[in-house]
């Protein structure tokens, strides 16, 4: 099969290539899929820079990607929940990541039927900005009547947020730039902050949740906007500090991400709101929630652009420039 690979770390286009690989074969709790679509997410670009390879070690070269939606080819003799011809939508593990390929082999369980009303392409920008954000709002309790504060409304995790924070009845806020700004009110933001033209710290606070995509200044300053009890969730910040113990980092990992995350915890403490930061985890059962809601009609997948499939290293480029409105995708099929 055709695959792209990771064959070291850098530029996009010195180190992701085109090859013809083996196809993958399923192990008895796998399903082998034919992918139709995949779609790409910062993690990607960030991996081939390689500002992950402290924490997500990997041999090269290898297959990457984590979205996919395709259809089932063969299954393992101990999986129940899907047969061939299935179509389903999936999001590969941190190990297991490779969708950027023709065809891709998964353990079921991180693996659902794709939403009916969806297309692959849409179904391909679900799975990582969906799980994401249902397992960041559950850490923290997210509920109904609460101020919540969405970085980056337009982006591929904004415009899936908002929809799911309207969806659970909170209180939305949103940035973007000015062009914008109508968008994220279609996808039901109550207020909007036009970064280009207002300096959204300026604009008051008190906020439940802080949903922080951006990381840097942004972090730190989230817990200016956030009230005593409340909580910033975030994507792009430093890592907690009781993560290196839960991946079994050494000792000088440790001291890295404490030195890492010092400023973010000081804020914490100043404001007395909790920091929240994780790796998201691959989950068929709340890939099929999700694709519930986009059934009902509560959620709307965003695309932005759709590339063809040897066009990857343009679409990565694309995404890393940081101006597409909701997500990039790669048609395979």
């Amino acid at each position: 099969m055709r695959a792209f690979l990771l064959d070291g770390y850098g530029a996009i286009a010195d180190h992701v290539r085109l090859a013809e690989i083996a196809d993958p074969v399923p192990g008895p709790e796998d399903v082998l899929i034919d992918i139709h679509a995949a779609s790409l997410n910062p993690i990607d670009f960030k991996i081939v820079r390689g500002d992950l390879k402290r924490v997500s070690k990997y041999t090269l070269p290898r297959t990457f990607g984590f979205d996919a939606s395709g259809v089932v080819l063969a299954v393992g003799k101990g999986v129940s929940r899907f047969k061939p011809g299935d179509a389903v939508y999936l999001r590969a593990s941190r190990e297991t990541i490779g969708t950027f390929a023709e065809k891709i082999a998964l353990p079921e369980k991180f693996v659902a039927l794709r939403p009916a009303k969806a297309s692959h392409e849409d179904a391909a920008a679900l799975p990582l900005v969906g799980l994401t954000t249902v397992q960041g709002f559950d850490r923290v309790q997210a509920r109904a009547g609460q101020r919540i504060l969405i970085h980056a409304g337009a982006g591929g995790i904004g415009t899936f947020a908002i929809q799911y924070a309207k969806h659970l009845g909170l209180h939305v806020t949103t940035t973007t730039s000015s062009k914008n700004v109508d968008f994220v009110k279609s996808l039901g933001a109550d207020r909007v902050i036009a970064y280009d033209r207002e300096n959204y710290l300026e604009q008051g606070g008190d906020y439940d949740i802080v949903y922080d995509t951006l990381g840097g200044a942004f972090t730190v300053d989230a817990f200016k906007l956030t009230r005593k009890g409340g909580a910033v969730i975030s994507l792009s910040g430093p890592p907690d500090r009781d993560f290196a113990r839960r991946e079994g980092a050494g000792l000088l990992v440790r001291a890295a991400v404490w030195l890492m995350s010092r400023k973010v915890y000081a804020a914490s403490a100043a404001s007395g709101a909790s920091y929240c930061w994780f790796f998201t985890e691959p989950s068929g059962d709340q890939l099929r929630e999700i694709a519930r809601l986009v059934d009902s009609g509560a959620i709307k997948p965003v695309v932005d652009r759709i590339f063809a499939f040897a066009q990857l290293p343009a679409a990565l480029t694309y995404l890393e420039v940081g101006r597409a409105r909701g997500k990039v995708v790669l048609k395979v099929r």
